[in-house]
């Protein structure tokens, strides 16, 4: 078979290296292994990431960014409080390679990973080894795709990753590419040496779809 950096035999081999995702997520313009980070700049809205030179659409709906947006803000608000680094939400592309930049859902990065402790605020993408990454899985992702995807944030460095299923009201908290601990709806996301002291039962995320009754005065 051949490697990520060669261009596939056929689009079947393509479909399969992008771990059998729906066809509709994968875009034909730039010819597939033929699409460049500019490309991936101009390519506007859905949210797309840059796999072995193809657009391929995140397929992110609604209801998968409002729980992101849930999770983000205590990592956010914990990683501020504890001066650790930077929290980036759906949009927060990271270059993993030649022709390969992905968007985790949620991304904490280290102050470490950034020289002289500032962000490059002229870079589309940066080039850095995330603490945590997380994906909210939807419908249309495809589990050969998300271990693709983690396997490669673990190559370049990543220490931690979680993958929330909102409909089982699952997770898997990963600390490699085969070690992860499986929770259900009563488990806890533990931030360990990433983010110490974090904590976030996987209960308040998924009660967070329901508006909070107000106590009584």
């Amino acid at each position: 078979m051949a490697t990520a950096t060669e261009a596939p035999y056929s689009f079947a081999e393509l479909h399969a290296r992008l771990g059998g995702i729906p066809l509709n997520r994968i875009r034909m313009q730039p010819p597939p292994s033929c699409a460049t980070e500019s490309d991936l700049e101009r390519a506007g809205k859905p949210i797309c990431e840059l796999i072995d030179g193809v657009l391929v659409d995140k397929p992110m709906g609604t209801f998968e960014s409002f729980l992101g947006v849930e999770l983000s803000r205590p990592i956010a608000n914990h990683v501020e409080a504890n001066d650790l680094g930077v929290t980036l939400g759906e949009a927060g592309f990271i270059r993993l390679g030649p022709d390969q930049v992905r968007a985790p859902d949620v991304t904490f990065i280290p102050w470490g990973e950034f020289p002289n402790d500032e962000i490059p605020a002229d870079e589309a993408f940066w080039t850095v080894a995330p603490g945590l990454i997380v994906e909210v899985l939807s419908p249309g992702n495809t589990t050969a795709e998300i271990d693709r995807k983690l396997a490669e944030f673990f190559a370049v460095g990543c220490k931690l990753a979680w993958t929330i299923d909102p409909r089982a009201k699952t997770a898997r908290a990963y600390t490699s590419v085969k070690k992860f601990k499986e929770l259900d709806e009563a488990g806890i996301l533990d931030g360990g040496k990433v983010l110490p002291g974090f904590t976030l039962g996987l209960a308040d995320l998924f009660a967070s779809v329901k508006r909070k009754k107000k106590k009584p005065r």
